[in-house]
């Protein structure tokens, strides 16, 4: 997954670089370049919440492990 969102990633900023190109040197096209361009930044917008989501996952993840050690370790030395 995280390959994809890459991918995305980097065919929306081609996506949007392009269309800003076609804008400053008014291609004929326009029209269509500036579409393209705005599902460009939908690509990145989509990416970066996923490594967004991704990271704070493993934030909650980590977090969990350390509450579990130092419950353990309470746990224990109340036992001895």
């Amino acid at each position: 997954m995280k390959k994809i969102a890459i991918v995305l990633m980097l065919a929306g900023v081609i996506l949007a670089i392009l269309a800003q190109y076609a804008y400053t040197n008014d291609w004929m096209w326009f029209r269509i370049f500036h579409t393209l361009g705005f599902i460009g930044y939908i690509f990145i917008i989509s990416g970066l919440a996923y490594f967004s989501l991704w990271f704070i996952h493993q934030l909650s993840r980590d977090e969990k492990n350390r509450i579990k050690r130092y419950y353990h370790q309470q746990h224990s030395e109340k036992e001895a």
